[in-house]
Protein backbone atom coordinates (compact mmCIF):
# COMPACT_ATOMS: atom_id res chain seq x y z
CA UNK A 1 0.00 0.00 0.00
CA UNK A 2 1.51 3.28 -0.75
CA UNK A 3 2.64 5.92 2.39
CA UNK A 4 -0.15 8.55 0.60
CA UNK A 5 -3.52 5.87 0.39
CA UNK A 6 -3.04 4.95 3.77
CA UNK A 7 -5.03 6.37 6.27
CA UNK A 8 -4.19 5.81 9.74
CA UNK A 9 -6.60 6.96 11.35
CA UNK A 10 -9.55 5.39 9.55
CA UNK A 11 -7.45 1.98 9.74
CA UNK A 12 -6.81 2.68 13.31
CA UNK A 13 -10.48 3.64 14.35
CA UNK A 14 -12.26 0.45 12.17
CA UNK A 15 -9.91 -2.19 13.26
CA UNK A 16 -9.12 -1.10 17.31
CA UNK A 17 -12.03 -2.39 18.78
CA UNK A 18 -11.67 -6.07 16.76
CA UNK A 19 -7.96 -6.33 17.41
CA UNK A 20 -8.37 -5.23 21.46
CA UNK A 21 -11.87 -7.74 21.78
CA UNK A 22 -9.73 -10.64 19.73
CA UNK A 23 -6.29 -10.00 22.20
CA UNK A 24 -8.64 -9.89 25.63
CA UNK A 25 -9.97 -13.21 24.08
CA UNK A 26 -6.78 -14.36 24.73
CA UNK A 27 -4.90 -12.73 27.74
CA UNK A 28 -8.11 -12.21 29.62
CA UNK A 29 -6.58 -8.76 31.31
CA UNK A 30 -8.55 -5.50 30.32
CA UNK A 31 -5.53 -3.42 30.87
CA UNK A 32 -3.06 -6.11 29.42
CA UNK A 33 -4.95 -6.10 26.10
CA UNK A 34 -4.92 -2.48 25.75
CA UNK A 35 -1.33 -2.28 26.28
CA UNK A 36 -0.61 -5.04 23.54
CA UNK A 37 -3.56 -3.34 21.08
CA UNK A 38 -2.02 0.17 21.32
CA UNK A 39 1.71 -1.73 21.05
CA UNK A 40 0.63 -3.27 17.53
CA UNK A 41 -0.94 0.34 16.60
CA UNK A 42 2.28 1.74 17.29
CA UNK A 43 3.58 -0.89 15.00
CA UNK A 44 1.38 0.48 12.27
CA UNK A 45 2.68 3.74 12.63
CA UNK A 46 5.85 2.71 12.66
CA UNK A 47 5.15 1.30 9.45
CA UNK A 48 3.67 3.60 7.62
CA UNK A 49 7.03 6.42 8.67
CA UNK A 50 8.99 3.55 7.14
CA UNK A 51 6.99 3.54 4.05
CA UNK A 52 6.68 -0.16 4.63
CA UNK A 53 4.31 -1.61 1.74
CA UNK A 54 1.34 -2.96 3.16
CA UNK A 55 -0.85 -4.97 0.53
CA UNK A 56 -3.57 -6.54 2.87
CA UNK A 57 -4.00 -3.97 6.25
CA UNK A 58 -6.27 -7.11 8.14
CA UNK A 59 -3.63 -9.54 7.34
CA UNK A 60 -0.97 -7.74 8.06
CA UNK A 61 -2.63 -6.38 11.89
CA UNK A 62 -3.61 -9.97 12.49
CA UNK A 63 0.18 -11.00 11.85
CA UNK A 64 1.62 -8.38 13.95
CA UNK A 65 -1.52 -8.90 16.54
CA UNK A 66 0.14 -12.92 16.71
CA UNK A 67 3.23 -11.99 16.83
CA UNK A 68 2.82 -9.02 19.58
CA UNK A 69 0.87 -11.96 21.48
CA UNK A 70 3.39 -14.21 21.17
CA UNK A 71 6.15 -12.33 22.19
CA UNK A 72 4.37 -11.29 24.93
CA UNK A 73 3.70 -15.55 26.28
CA UNK A 74 7.46 -15.47 25.73
CA UNK A 75 8.99 -12.67 27.63
CA UNK A 76 6.62 -13.61 30.35
CA UNK A 77 7.95 -17.15 30.37
CA UNK A 78 4.04 -18.56 30.96
CA UNK A 79 3.78 -21.69 31.88
CA UNK A 80 2.08 -22.87 28.54
CA UNK A 81 3.38 -26.13 26.81
CA UNK A 82 3.92 -26.06 23.02
CA UNK A 83 1.29 -28.11 22.15
CA UNK A 84 -1.30 -25.23 23.85
CA UNK A 85 0.83 -22.42 21.77
CA UNK A 86 0.40 -24.16 18.54
CA UNK A 87 -2.91 -24.37 19.31
CA UNK A 88 -3.54 -20.96 20.09
CA UNK A 89 -1.99 -20.01 17.15
CA UNK A 90 -3.56 -22.49 14.55
CA UNK A 91 -6.88 -20.60 16.68
CA UNK A 92 -5.79 -17.24 15.47
CA UNK A 93 -5.07 -18.09 12.09
CA UNK A 94 -9.02 -19.59 11.88
CA UNK A 95 -9.91 -16.22 13.39
CA UNK A 96 -8.36 -14.13 10.92
CA UNK A 97 -9.90 -16.18 7.77
CA UNK A 98 -13.52 -15.56 9.53
CA UNK A 99 -13.00 -12.05 10.09
CA UNK A 100 -14.95 -11.04 6.39
CA UNK A 101 -18.24 -12.18 8.54
CA UNK A 102 -17.07 -10.40 12.18
CA UNK A 103 -16.35 -7.39 10.25
CA UNK A 104 -19.98 -6.54 9.90
CA UNK A 105 -20.67 -7.14 13.81
CA UNK A 106 -19.45 -3.73 14.65
CA UNK A 107 -20.52 -1.49 12.49
CA UNK A 108 -23.98 -3.35 12.63
CA UNK A 109 -23.70 -2.54 16.55
CA UNK A 110 -23.02 1.14 15.55
CA UNK A 111 -26.55 1.12 13.58
CA UNK A 112 -28.45 0.86 16.40
CA UNK A 113 -29.54 3.49 18.56
CA UNK A 114 -26.41 4.45 21.17
CA UNK A 115 -28.28 3.52 23.83
CA UNK A 116 -28.73 0.12 23.10
CA UNK A 117 -25.24 -0.23 20.71
CA UNK A 118 -22.81 1.87 23.54
CA UNK A 119 -23.80 -0.78 26.30
CA UNK A 120 -23.55 -3.41 24.02
CA UNK A 121 -20.02 -2.70 22.86
CA UNK A 122 -18.93 -2.27 25.83
CA UNK A 123 -20.51 -6.18 27.25
CA UNK A 124 -20.12 -7.66 23.85
CA UNK A 125 -16.77 -6.36 22.54
CA UNK A 126 -15.07 -4.65 25.17
CA UNK A 127 -15.87 -7.32 27.83
CA UNK A 128 -17.20 -4.90 30.38
CA UNK A 129 -19.24 -6.35 33.15
CA UNK A 130 -22.60 -5.19 33.47
CA UNK A 131 -22.10 -4.29 37.19
CA UNK A 132 -19.57 -1.79 35.60
CA UNK A 133 -21.51 -0.69 32.42
CA UNK A 134 -24.28 0.57 34.77
CA UNK A 135 -21.70 2.41 36.63
CA UNK A 136 -20.47 4.21 33.86
CA UNK A 137 -23.76 4.83 31.61
CA UNK A 138 -25.21 6.12 35.04
CA UNK A 139 -28.11 3.54 35.11
CA UNK A 140 -29.59 0.99 37.41
CA UNK A 141 -28.20 -3.03 36.83
CA UNK A 142 -31.64 -3.71 35.91
CA UNK A 143 -31.93 -1.45 33.04
CA UNK A 144 -28.29 -1.95 31.72
CA UNK A 145 -28.70 -5.64 31.69
CA UNK A 146 -32.32 -4.41 29.77
CA UNK A 147 -30.69 -2.95 27.51
CA UNK A 148 -27.98 -5.24 26.77
CA UNK A 149 -30.66 -7.97 25.96
CA UNK A 150 -32.65 -5.54 23.61
CA UNK A 151 -29.32 -4.74 21.78
CA UNK A 152 -28.84 -8.40 21.02
CA UNK A 153 -32.15 -8.93 20.10
CA UNK A 154 -32.20 -5.56 17.67
CA UNK A 155 -28.57 -6.40 16.50
CA UNK A 156 -30.12 -10.53 15.62
CA UNK A 157 -33.11 -9.15 13.82
CA UNK A 158 -30.39 -6.22 11.59
CA UNK A 159 -28.08 -9.08 10.88
CA UNK A 160 -31.07 -11.40 9.53
CA UNK A 161 -32.22 -8.40 7.47
CA UNK A 162 -28.98 -7.37 6.31
CA UNK A 163 -27.19 -10.67 5.65
CA UNK A 164 -27.69 -13.89 3.57
CA UNK A 165 -26.59 -16.53 5.94
CA UNK A 166 -24.80 -19.54 4.42
CA UNK A 167 -24.32 -23.15 6.34
CA UNK A 168 -22.42 -25.87 5.56
CA UNK A 169 -24.03 -29.63 4.97
CA UNK A 170 -24.18 -29.81 8.65
CA UNK A 171 -26.24 -26.82 9.65
CA UNK A 172 -22.72 -25.08 10.71
CA UNK A 173 -22.86 -21.31 9.92
CA UNK A 174 -20.33 -20.83 7.13
CA UNK A 175 -20.36 -16.86 6.50
CA UNK A 176 -22.67 -14.32 4.72
CA UNK A 177 -22.93 -11.90 2.41
CA UNK A 178 -25.04 -8.47 2.30
CA UNK A 179 -28.50 -7.56 0.61
CA UNK A 180 -28.44 -5.57 -1.62
CA UNK A 181 -31.11 -3.89 0.52
CA UNK A 182 -29.05 -2.94 3.12
CA UNK A 183 -27.21 0.70 2.25
CA UNK A 184 -26.05 1.50 5.20
CA UNK A 185 -24.03 -1.94 6.18
CA UNK A 186 -22.86 -1.53 2.40
CA UNK A 187 -21.20 2.00 3.24
CA UNK A 188 -19.77 0.51 5.78
CA UNK A 189 -18.14 -2.47 3.77
CA UNK A 190 -17.33 0.01 0.63
CA UNK A 191 -14.95 1.85 3.29
CA UNK A 192 -13.62 -0.98 4.75
CA UNK A 193 -12.25 -2.17 1.04
CA UNK A 194 -11.13 0.99 0.36
CA UNK A 195 -8.69 0.90 3.40
CA UNK A 196 -7.90 -2.95 3.02
CA UNK A 197 -6.20 -1.63 -0.63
Amino acid sequence: MAKNNLNINEIVQHFYDYLKAFILSKVNNKELAEDLVQEVMVKLVESHQKEIEITNVKAWLFKVTRNTIYDYFKSHKLEIDLEENINLFDEIKDSESKLMTTDYIIPMIDLLPEKFSLPLKMSDIENISQKEIAEKLDLGLSATKMRIKRARVQLHQLFIECCVIEYDKNGAFVGCSIRNSCDDLHKITSKLNKLQK
